[in-house]
């Protein structure tokens, strides 16, 4: 394995790096060679994270990471002596393979990063999640009574955009919190979603019976293999109702798919969501190729999602117009950025 001297180094040889650590971690606990193939995925995500914050000088990214990291292995019954041997392999393998120089930067990433583990996994006090008619219809797998639920508080005056905010908004953050917790399964949390995009689905009738006319355009893309598209849909659902054209167009889209749509439906503004830092470096690639060129480069670019909410100045560090913490203020921005570059 050649010397890793900075994080694109460490990218490159994650793979090798990764089975290097189960080596140096299986010779003090055999019974790890029943688990390798899960040893070595997990494995990667970390030292993926742990790179991605090396090379965006975000230390917080991976401090993020290890702390939700710590809450989930507190759930699925990690056992911790069995954790600090793995990140001492981590240490041991670290310091052979890595130039001294960059060593420093990795090790004090790092060991930021062990300690929030730890802490989570140490203090972590579980959440009540407060179930209302909404959700408990959903976790009962019945749709169709959570859409008259919906219907019934638009009869008693609720605004589309107040179920947005009020109802669907709240109901996924109590469904990650949920799955976090192992109370409910993946696949349950995945219906759940599902059936809050079916009924938003359901909703578009009447949520463009006022509509203003169009005066600005943007595009909302997912970074990546995003999961969670469901949330830049809501955004682009706000902006449609607040008089901007929009087009969503989702997650797996390779950068020149996006670009090529923008020159044939004029944008005004991109909107991009990411949910964990895996995402950033596409993000930060997709921003650049926008940037450089000629015809996109008036394009104004707005990001949000849970890792820009987690690390203050990253939206900067990754060169976007402006970063947005919930809908309202998304629009508010886009009005204002957009205004500028008309003046």
């Amino acid at each position: 394995m050649q010397i890793i001297n900075n994080a694109q180094d460490m990218m490159l040889q994650k793979s090798s790096l990764g089975l290097m650590i189960f080596e140096a971690d299986l010779k003090r606990n055999p019974k790890l060679g029943g688990i390798k193939d899960k040893y070595l995925q997990d494995t990667g995500y970390t030292l993926r994270f742990l790179t991605i914050a090396l090379d965006m000088e975000e230390p917080l990214l991976f401090d993020n990471y290890m702390k939700w990291f710590g809450q989930l292995a507190y759930h699925m019954r990690f056992n911790i002596e069995g954790m600090k041997r793995h990140f001492e392999a981590c240490r041991l393998i670290f310091k052979e393979v890595i130039e001294p120089k960059f060593l420093d930067r990795v090790m004090l990433t790092f060991d930021e990063g062990i300690y929030a583990f730890e802490k989570a996994y140490n203090d972590i006090t579980p959440v009540q999640i407060e179930h209302d008619q909404f959700l408990n219809h959903l976790l009962k797998m019945d749709t169709d009574q959570a859409y008259q639920y919906v219907l019934q508080k638009i009869e008693e005056g609720m605004s589309i955009k107040d179920i947005y905010l009020n109802v669907f908004q709240p109901t996924l953050y109590k469904v990650g919190e949920l799955w976090q917790q192992r109370i409910i399964s993946v696949a349950k949390e995945h219906y759940i979603t599902a059936a809050i995009q079916h009924i938003i689905g359901k909703l578009y009738p009447l949520m463009f019976v006022s509509r203003k006319e169009s005066i600005y355009s943007m595009t909302a893309v997912c970074a990546g293999d995003e999961l969670h598209e469901i949330g830049m849909r809501m955004i682009a659902d706000f902006f449609e109702l607040s008089g901007w054209d929009t087009h969503f167009l989702g997650s797996n889209l390779p950068i020149n798919m996006i670009t090529e749509h923008m020159k044939e439906h004029p944008t005004d503004v991109l909107a991009i969501s990411a949910t964990t830092s895996q995402h950033i470096l596409e993000v930060k690639a997709l921003i650049q190729s926008i940037k450089q060129d000629e015809k996109l480069k008036h394009i104004k670019v707005l990001v949000g999602g849970k890792v820009f909410n987690e690390t203050p100045n990253l939206w900067k560090t990754i060169g976007a117009d402006a970063y947005a913490l919930e809908p309202e203020q998304a629009i508010l921005l886009a009005n204002l950025i957009v205004g500028e570059s008309d003046e």
